[in-house]
């Protein structure tokens, strides 16, 4: 239904579905065509009219339902597809799937690399990478004591590897300018190389303790995965599952890992855990209360960083405010990377931000380009969008307004939802 919404600003969008309900109900609130039957039907994909589909989106819960409706849909001449495997298992058989017009995406590949980034960075409340890891996006708090507290974001001086795109102020996000004060309690978004985490650590007075420890909550596929990925690299791993066949699973799955069969919203379950010595605390079971809870009860037992993943959209706007320290949204996460394998309107990679207030869109520069030649204060971006990077071969530019691009460019642009379709029209 995300997908849906989004896509249907600019396309026109079938959803079927086998729950009437579910259909009933999108049907009421996006203005989409809605068919109530099972998606690897080839009746109900008739129906659909999907031979008459530029791309189609499995991405149902069942993995099987996906891959037969890929494949019928590959019958009918789509020549896009992106389909939607949890089970990994299912990627040993390349004759099912290695095809031309399927694109494959694993939900906890992505959720588990977007927890790695968290912990290998714990001072950033989000991390994105674009430019093929060229570029990095961070989110960073602005505290009371931070050094930039109260000044103008024009004291800073000027932006040579990083720049400040978007600022998040109770619950709204605004293109900063040279004239915006921060404010304790901002949330900034910062885009650049790598490489100036020293700068950033420096303005907002940044804390940076090695993650040694890790705690785990939730031995689900994503749990386990995360799990290995963190034992992997060197950190100590515990895993807590209150389901007794899912923690022999992990346990036997997992021989570095210490596993836990207990409650996690239980405080002698955590102390049992060792979750008072822990560096970092990760809530990644399926129930976002679950998650929240014992993240929270942790954190009154003194861990010092925490993450969980939710999925309900409405939790953005409270996970912070109760004290959460990080989060990651499942669906935003997964559409992220569907949208990025879309390439629609000329986008080469985008991100969706805090449930789509805010996208980060990456733009190739070509011949065909409507501003090719001409300086950026000439091609009437409009004012809810900011050219962040420019990624000219091998250099990283922060361009102004008298930046000129060329056919080869890779612009990075922070655009409000207001700005992204004329961001389009122009850059892509």
């Amino acid at each position: 239904s995300f997908l849906a919404r989004e896509l249907s600003k600019e396309h026109e969008v079938v959803v079927v579905d086998s729950d009437q309900e579910k259909t009933q109900k999108i049907n009421d609130s996006l203005d989409v065509l809605t068919l109530a039957g099972e998606g690897d039907n080839p009746n109900t994909l008739r129906k659909s009219e999907v031979d008459k589909a530029d791309i189609l989106l499995a991405v149902t819960g069942s993995d099987r339902t996906n891959i037969l409706c890929s494949l019928v849909a590959i019958k009918y001449g789509v020549e896009k597809i992106v389909t939607r495997i949890r089970n990994q298992d299912y990627l040993e058989y390349p004759e099912l799937l290695n095809k031309p017009e399927i694109n494959v995406i694993n939900p906890g590949e992505i959720i588990s690399q977007k927890l790695y980034s968290l912990i290998s960075t714990p001072f950033a409340w989000k991390t994105e990478s674009f430019a093929e890891g060229k570029v990095e996006l961070f989110k960073l708090r602005v505290d009371d004591d931070a050094p930039i507290v109260n000044k103008k974001l024009s004291e800073l001086g000027p932006a040579e590897s990083w720049i400040f795109v978007g600022i998040s102020r109770d619950g709204k996000i605004e293109i900063p300018t040279g004239d915006t004060i921060l404010k304790s309690g901002d949330y900034i978004f910062a885009l650049g190389v790598p490489l100036v985490l020293k700068k950033l650590k420096e303005l907002f007075d940044l804390k940076v303790d090695k993650i040694n420890s890790v705690i785990i909550v939730g031995a689900g596929r994503l749990g386990r995965k995360a799990a290995a990925n963190l034992s992997e690299n060197g950190i100590s791993v515990k895993l807590i599952e209150d389901d007794s066949e899912k923690a022999r699973v992990a346990a036997e799955e997992l021989s570095g890992v210490k596993v836990f069969n207990g409650d996690a919203t239980d405080s002698e379950t955590l102390k049992e855990a060792g979750v008072t010595s822990c560096d970092y605390f990760l809530a990644v079971t399926g129930s976002d209360e679950q998650n929240v809870f014992s993240a929270l009860l942790a954190k009154n037992m003194g861990v010092a960083r925490s993450a969980v993943i939710y999925t309900k959209p409405d939790y953005i706007d409270v996970l912070e405010a109760i004290g959460v320290d990080r989060a990651i949204s499942v669906r935003i996460a997964v559409a992220n990377e569907i949208l990025s394998l879309l390439h629609l309107g000329g986008v080469a990679h985008i991100a969706l931000l805090e449930e789509g207030r805010g996208e980060v869109l990456e733009f190739d520069i070509s011949e065909k380009t409507k501003i090719i030649g001409k300086p950026l204060s000439a091609s009437h971006l409009p004012d809810d969008s900011l050219v962040g990077i420019c990624i000219r071969k091998d250099e990283v530019i922060v361009p102004r307004g008298d930046f000129v691009t060329q056919s080869g460019d890779r612009l990075i642009v922070f655009a409000l939802p207001s700005a992204v379709k004329k961001v389009e029209e122009i850059l892509g």
